[in-house]
């Protein structure tokens, strides 16, 4: 398949983006002081959930988990492109960005708010608190810290899609896991 030449520019200029991503990263982000730090809340992030996760309701949790992943890695990749902001440090120098938050932090809080919080009431509650603190407190020192960069977002915006995101992920969760219990005893329907 020929590739016409509006195409051919922008697989070049994706290749050459790339390029440079990786380039700087060798050059000015592994294996310095940030970079140590990000992959330490990584390790730290899934050796914690490793040793709180309930065992017992370990598939449920880990497809939460999976969700929640998936979700903020498609949401933060929607805010990269679209230059809402900015991830400086990388743990790796390709999609996907801020990954010690994405693919452990983020996954590791909500899942253990989902399994603490049994009720939908408790589960509104820490939700919120969660996402003021996200919002208010470590997004502001992550910008302090040069590990994040807000370019035309507001801390505040994200309040709400932390609090949706978990509702929606609960729910989620919640029906797949009827929908297979109505499959194995067809009485309960």
């Amino acid at each position: 398949m020929i590739l016409d030449s509006t195409a051919a520019a922008a697989v070049e200029l994706q290749r050459l983006l790339t390029t440079l991503r990786v380039e700087q990263w060798l050059q000015d982000e592994v294996f310095h002081f940030k970079w140590w730090l990000m992959l330490g809340l990584f390790v730290f992030s899934i050796f914690t959930w490793c040793k709180l996760v309930d065992k017992i309701r370990l598939p449920e949790i880990m497809l939460h988990s999976g969700l929640t992943t998936i979700i903020t890695l498609v949401l933060d990749e929607f805010g990269e492109e679209l230059v809402l902001w900015d991830y400086p440090i990388d743990v790796i120098p390709i999609f996907p960005p801020l990954t010690a938050v994405d693919l452990a932090s983020l996954p590791v809080i909500y899942s253990l708010i989902y399994q603490y919080c049994p009720t939908w009431k408790s589960f509104l509650y820490a939700t919120i608190l969660m996402a003021a603190v996200f919002c208010f407190v470590l997004e502001p020192i992550l910008v302090w810290g040069g590990f994040y960069q807000l370019l035309k977002w507001k801390y505040y915006y994200g309040f709400p899609v932390y609090i949706i995101m978990a509702l929606f992920i609960r729910w989620l969760v919640i029906k797949i896991y009827t929908i297979a219990e109505q499959a194995k005893n067809p009485q309960l329907q």
